[in-house]
Formats: structure tokens, C-alpha cells, sequence
């Protein structure tokens, strides 16, 4: 079953088979594709944004629509019976159902399947039949029909918020989130991309008029969307630029699953004296948050690596109607701004260089975690325990 190569490494003839769709997915799988392709037969299939998010990384990569429907789920099946894989590592989605295949095809193929976490948001409902913008109906009727062998979570908050959505303490394991782990290793090599004296915000948008609000209704789901809350930030920085007779370049940066089209129209047509636009989606995400003096969203995954990389980070969520989903809030390392009043006074407290730090921890090593539970499910304790050394 395993042969010893050079400097003690052995590889298994084990298949590992690796699946993302969504930004966040490819970011959380990634890491632990990347430690264990040298030690098992490992193959990773993406799709949409994942084929580009792994291509951009130079993966290879195999696209599993290339193979199959893969919302059907007896294409599904079909796929995992041919490839019938040893163990599979995904990530999760909300708007589709392709990992919710896998799992179910795992469980009926006797596969063990580990989905891993990448965020604290909408954490029961990925598992179930819903998706974005029906919480309401998932709370009515709480039921997992799709499970994996074991959920990967971040920490112990993101498992108990699983278990009080009513699934089993003993599928859920807390090993860190992957992506974690890399990111300050990327912001150490990133480089400053602005070379001019103006005060550089970053605004980090989310999809959630496409997600959740197509009708909008005044901003029915959360109270806001990310058109909602970017004038709220303009029209504060608009007035401190105007009171401090300063420069600001604001830059919009979309989310990968973003058309840009509305931001690029947009940054052509509020340009003013004080404020510069531009909308920058192909920019790497850490000379962006290098070069910021300030990053602002309302509770994307850039904001999470820009406090993991130490930078000002705000969130904005003025209209908020839920709760928050933002887990710097919920944890109290960094509250969310809910008022315009409160918008500008802080943005006048991080313009004038007032103290500001966010300290947030998290648990390290979390790809050698997941590696050293893959294995250790595998039976091959060995290699289990040589992912804690």
C-alpha cells in the first residue's frame, strides 16, 4: 500500500478526491490539497468560480462538469462510482447543490466525506435543502438532508452554532479554517501598489443583491445590501475628505461571484475633487489590503484576512434587521458600525492615526489538523501522526 520515497516521505496509493465551487470553498480546501498530494494519490475537480479561483493558482485542476451534470445528483453518483475515490474533501456552497450530491453519493457508496468550513455565516442551512434568502423556511423546518461523514469547523463557536441548528456533536470537529494558515505568509510577500500621498479605502462588496435581494423590497433580507451600505461609506468619506481637505482613493472591490459592471459604471460617474474611484477586481486581494490604509465591508472573508494581516478593517451594516453575521461582532473584537453618525466618527478616528488594533486569534496549523484527521479515518495512523509533528 505505500512506498517510502526520499527524506522519509511516503506516499499512499489512496485517492483523495478534492471539490469547490465557491470562492471561500477553494481558499479552505486548497491548503490541505497542497499538503497531501505528495503523500496520496490526490485529484481535485472544481467548477465555476473555483475553476478560475485554481487555474489562477496554477492547479490542475479537473472540471467536474467536463464529467458529468453535476446538479443531478444520480450524475453524481455516477461520477464517484467511476472515480469511486478513498475519502473526499470538499467545500460547501449555498446556491448549489454539488457538494450536497457528493455527500449524499459518499454516504450511499460507504466513502467517507469531510466537508470543510470556510466562514461563520449561514452554517445549518448549507446542509440542508435551502438556500440564500431561506433561512426562514430552513428555521421552520430544520432538517439536514445532506450530511458528510465529518464537519471541519473554525472553532468551538462555529461548532456549537452547528449543534444548536441540530446537528450531532460527534460529526462536527474543530481543526481551524486552512486558508487561515497562509494568509499572513501571502501579505508578507504582497507589495504596496499606491505610490501617491491619498488616504487609500478599500470597500470589499458582497453579492447579496444577487444572492438575496432581487426584488429588493427595501432591502428586505438583511436591512442592507452592498449598494446600501457603499453609499453610506461615500457620502461619510465625502464629508471627511471636504472637513480635512484631504485626497482619498476609494477603491470597490468586487466579490469574485460579482457582475463588476454596475461598480465600474459607477467609480466612472461619482468621481469628484476629493474623491477618486476605481473598481479593481484583478489586483492581487493581498497588495490591495498592503497598500489600504483602511478596509471596509460588511462581513466578507477580505475582511477577516485584513485583520489576520493587522490592517483597520470596518464593518458597516446600517439597516441590519438579523443577527449580525459578522464573527469579529460576535466575539466583540470588532464591533459593527449600525449608524452613519457612528461611520464617520470612526473613520475620523482611523484618519487621524487614533489607536486601533483588532487581535484576532485563531487556531494555527489547521491543514496539518485536517490532514492528520483524514488520516487517522483512513486507518492509517501512522501517517496520522505525522502531521503533528
Amino acid at each position: 500500500m505505500y512506498e517510502y520515497l526520499g527524506g522519509g516521505v511516503k506516499e499512499s496509493k489512496r485517492t483523495i478526491l478534492f471539490f469547490a465551487r465557491d470562492p471561500g470553498g477553494v481558499n479552505a480546501i486548497l491548503p490541505v490539497y497542497q499538503k497531501m498530494k505528495g503523500h496520496y494519490h490526490a485529484i481535485i475537480y472544481a467548477k465555476d468560480f473555483g475553476l478560475k479561483m485554481l487555474g489562477q493558482e496554477n492547479v490542475f485542476v479537473h472540471d467536474i462538469e467536463a464529467e458529468c451534470n453535476s446538479q443531478s445528483a444520480e450524475q453524481i453518483m455516477l461520477f464517484l462510482s467511476r472515480v469511486h475515490p478513498d475519502i473526499v474533501i470538499t467545500g460547501t456552497s449555498l446556491d448549489d447543490y454539488t457538494e450536497r450530491f457528493l455527500w449524499k453519493a459518499c454516504a450511499k457508496l460507504h466513502i467517507k466525506s469531510f466537508a470543510v468550513l470556510d466562514q461563520w455565516m449561514n452554517l445549518g442551512i448549507r446542509f440542508s435543502e435551502y438556500g440564500y434568502g431561506q433561512d426562514d423556511l430552513y428555521r421552520l423546518n430544520p432538517k439536514h438532508s445532506y450530511l458528510p461523514y465529518k464537519i471541519l469547523v473554525m472553532d468551538e463557536l462555529a461548532k456549537q452554532d452547528l449543534v444548536k441548528d441540530g446537528i450531532a456533536e460527534n460529526r462536527i470537529c474543530i481543526t481551524g479554517q486552512p486558508h487561515f494558515d497562509v494568509v499572513a505568509d501571502k501579505y508578507e510577500r504582497a507589495k504596496e501598489i499606491y505610490g501617491d500621498e491619498a488616504w487609500n479605502v478599500v470597500y470589499v462588496s458582497e453579492p447579496i443583491i444577487q444572492d438575496y435581494d432581487n426584488n429588493d423590497e427595501a432591502n428586505r433580507y438583511w436591512g442592507y445590501n452592498e449598494r446600501t451600505i457603499f453609499f453610506h461609506l461615500y457620502h461619510s468619506l465625502q464629508k471627511l475628505a471636504e472637513e480635512e481637505g484631504r485626497q482619498v482613493r476609494l477603491v470597490i472591490r468586487p466579490h469574485p461571484r460579482e457582475n463588476a459592471e454596475y461598480w465600474e459604471s459607477l467609480a466612472v460617474q461619482m468621481q469628484t475633487g476629493r474623491i477618486s474611484l476605481e473598481c479593481d477586481r484583478e489586483k492581487d486581494s493581498f497588495d490591495i489590503i498592503k497598500s489600504a490604509d483602511l478596509i471596509c465591508g460588511m462581513s466578507s472573508m477580505f475582511l477577516l484576512e485584513a485583520a489576520i494581516c493587522r490592517k483597520p478593517i470596518v464593518s458597516i451594516m446600517i439597516g441590519l434587521k438579523r443577527k449580525n453575521p459578522f464573527v469579529l461582532d460576535e466575539i466583540g473584537i470588532c464591533k459593527s458600525i449600525l449608524s452613519e453618525g457612528d461611520l464617520y466618527e470612526q473613520l475620523r478616528q482611523i484618519s487621524n492615526h487614533e489607536d486601533f488594533c483588532l487581535d484576532f486569534e485563531f487556531i494555527k496549523g489547521a491543514a496539518n489538523q485536517v490532514c492528520a484527521l483524514v488520516g487517522g479515518e483512513m486507518s492509517d495512523e501512522e501517517a496520522s501522526d505525522s502531521w503533528r509533528k
